[in-house]
């Protein structure tokens, strides 16, 4: 059986060069216009699963690939699966109680402020998915409002 290092040798001899033939190699599952698709989808729902923009392609397209192929192509568009930030809505009475209070403490001194007991509330989720939501998004945009998701007061519970 012939061994790589012959091949090579053989192909040096014959050609004169060991660069690979064009057209060897697995070929591409996806186009560009169906890659550019991926990324239109996967912008406008930034929540859906690779799965489920795979399944979404092959209902437009035909075309089955995989989730790892979704997420190659993604990448290679610059779009990647992170968690989102999140963040607290606040109402407008709310919002006028935490300006208030600042103002009430604004003014304090390093003593006043030594007397005050902090303490860490651990908070805790009763929805099974919360942690492990993820959305598309590019580097560098990780505080977008169309990446920012808030919590829900509803599910969880603070200790």
């Amino acid at each position: 059986m012939p061994s790589v290092v012959c091949n090579l040798w053989k192909q040096f001899q014959d050609t004169g060069s060991i660069e690979r033939k064009p057209g060897q190699g697995r070929p591409i599952a996806t186009t560009v216009t169906e890659d550019c698709y991926l990324s239109i989808i996967a912008r406008c729902n930034r929540g859906a699963t690779a799965s489920q923009l795979s399944r979404d392609l092959y209902a437009v397209t035909g075309i089955c690939v995989s989730r790892v192929t979704v997420y190659k192509r993604l990448h290679e568009t610059g779009l990647f699966a992170r968690r989102p930030a999140v963040c607290v809505p606040l109402t407008s009475t709310n919002r006028r109680g935490r300006l208030a209070w600042c103002r009430e403490h604004r003014d304090w001194s390093m003593d006043q402020w030594a007397t005050v007991l902090f303490t860490d509330e651990s908070r805790f989720s009763l929805n099974t998915d919360s942690c492990c939501t993820f959305i598309w998004r590019e580097p560098g945009t990780h505080y977008l409002p169309s990446n920012v998701r808030e919590i829900d007061h509803n599910g969880g519970v603070a200790v």
